[in-house]
């Protein structure tokens, strides 16, 4: 017999018939002491995705930001056909030590919005992360090319040359991705998993994070973080310069 746990309360409430809880797409920064980082980056990245979508908001993300604590964590902006809120969670910074990372038989559709956008439909990569036996973990798409990591965009190298997935294979642009490409001129496109199964370093990148490198993809340790390093020291300076 089923084990009996405390019974919910049942209650039914009256939805618009154009309820569309899927419909949404969000945003995050990185706070530092109650200072949010690359804010007019983010706030393009949202709008181009709420263009895609066609979401449109009258909110005042100023006002959101003049009112954060002054503490550390994350603020996320999250748009919907019904109302933005602005979220913001106190937490520790976030460790830069390098990571472990494996191949997900999770795929993501190349063309799909959720790929390409943060939005409310985020499963695909939740669930990557979740059953993945490493911390992070890389998703490939519908044709078998590297799309991003469950959690960031992917980059790696191989001698002298950097490489990334392509917007179009399934990866979000994102704040941190268009950082590095700024600062190192990588190609973009279409990859099989043994251009990264090969590269010589590995490393992924998140607006939380910001850059973290691979030590390890699958049976296969990692040593060399030069390139990682060297943009992580320009990325922790554009960061110091606007907390000044």
């Amino acid at each position: 017999m089923p084990g009996r746990g405390k019974r919910q309360s049942q209650s039914v409430t009256t939805a618009p018939s154009d309820f569309t809880p899927w419909l949404g797409v969000f945003e995050t920064l990185r706070v530092v002491k109650g200072k949010p980082l690359f804010v007019p980056e983010h706030r393009a990245e949202l709008a181009r995705a709420m263009e895609t979508l066609g979401l449109k908001s009258t909110f005042d993300f100023e006002e959101s930001l003049a009112a954060l604590p002054p503490q550390s964590g994350r603020l996320r902006w999250v748009v919907t056909s019904e109302a933005t809120h602005a979220l913001f969670s106190q937490e520790d910074l976030p460790s830069p030590e390098p990571v472990a990372l494996s191949v997900s038989p999770v795929r993501v559709g190349s063309s799909n919005w959720d790929a390409r956008f943060k939005t409310l439909s985020y499963l695909s990569h939740a669930q990557a992360g979740k059953i993945a036996p490493t911390p992070e973990v890389v998703l490939l798409n519908e044709h078998g090319f590297i799309a991003s990591a469950s959690r960031g965009n992917l980059f790696w190298r191989r001698g002298a040359h950097l490489f990334t997935p392509a917007h179009e294979a399934g990866c979000r642009c994102g704040v941190t991705r268009a950082f590095v490409l700024a600062h190192h001129k990588a190609g973009e496109g279409h990859f099989p998993i043994d251009d990264l199964l090969k590269a010589d370093e590995i490393f992924f990148t998140n607006s939380i994070k910001g850059i973290v490198s691979a030590d390890k993809i699958d049976d296969r340790t990692l040593n060399d973080f030069s390139l990682a390093d060297k943009l992580r020291k320009a990325y922790i300076a554009a960061v110091e310069a606007q907390l000044k």
